[in-house]
């Protein structure tokens, strides 16, 4: 197309006809919840990095994102044994996520949301053996509810073969369950995600762990293996493997 070089005012407009379509695509195609991204939370993770995932709660972006590492806080805490750093973590985790929760997101957020605080909430039971109870309705009714919201999300078909594993069976446990919902779980993680997106390598993991509490050994190094394919920073896969 040949513009008139001597007439700006006949441009201007030919052009952002042009260019107005070119600027929407750009603005449709960014993330829409960018601010949920946890790669950065997940790597210090992996790497049981303590003083990272600190840094990562301090910048959050979002009242998830700030959960998420809170949470991901107490659990590299419990495997380093520091106590003084896990329940303050646990406590401000669940707090947010009922703050967020409050504010009626939608059906997606609220889903993940529920998800996080059933695990939260589960490991606050085993930490609080005086509230262990109270803790544990707490998280098995926040799972059921993500269930009822979207019983297919790969992270509440996680949380609850975690939730199966390590609950005591004489609270509900149960290990072979376990094993059914990793199972799912890594199914569900085959799908692409585009919003919240942590727990494949994560998934591998306790399907091992529920596949070796079944006799399967192979299965377990196996599954511990695709998980350190995933994330060659995953320490604790690789903990397993060498264990095994």
């Amino acid at each position: 197309m040949n513009f008139p070089h001597n007439n700006s005012q006949l441009q201007m407009p030919a052009m952002r006809k042009v260019l107005r379509p070119l600027l929407m695509l750009a603005v449709l195609s960014q993330p829409a919840l960018a601010a949920t991204d946890v790669t950065a939370i997940d790597v210090a993770a992996q790497r049981l990095d303590l003083a990272a995932l600190q840094q990562q709660s301090a910048i959050a972006q979002d009242d998830y994102q700030f959960a998420y590492a809170q949470y991901r806080l107490a659990v590299t805490a419990s495997v380093r044994g520091d106590e003084t750093l896990l329940k303050p973590a646990l406590q401000a985790a669940a707090e947010r996520l009922e703050q967020l929760l409050k504010a009626e997101p939608d059906t997606d957020l609220t889903t993940e949301a529920l998800a996080l605080l059933a695990l939260t909430r589960g490991m606050q039971a085993g930490y609080y053996p005086i509230k262990g109870a109270y803790y544990g309705k707490l998280s098995g009714d926040a799972l059921a509810k993500s269930k009822e919201m979207q019983a297919d999300n790969p992270r509440v078909l996680l949380a609850a073969a975690i939730l199966a594993y390590q609950t005591p069976s004489l609270f509900g446990g149960d290990k072979k369950q376990a094993l059914v919902q990793a199972e799912a779980a890594v199914q569900a993680f085959a799908r692409p995600c585009v919003a919240i997106c942590w727990g494949k390598a994560e998934a591998y993991v306790w399907r091992g762990l529920a596949k070796k509490e079944a006799g399967d050994s192979a299965g377990a190094k196996a599954d511990w293996t695709e998980a350190l394919r995933q994330q060659p920073d995953y320490g604790w896969a690789r903990q397993l493997l060498q264990g095994s």
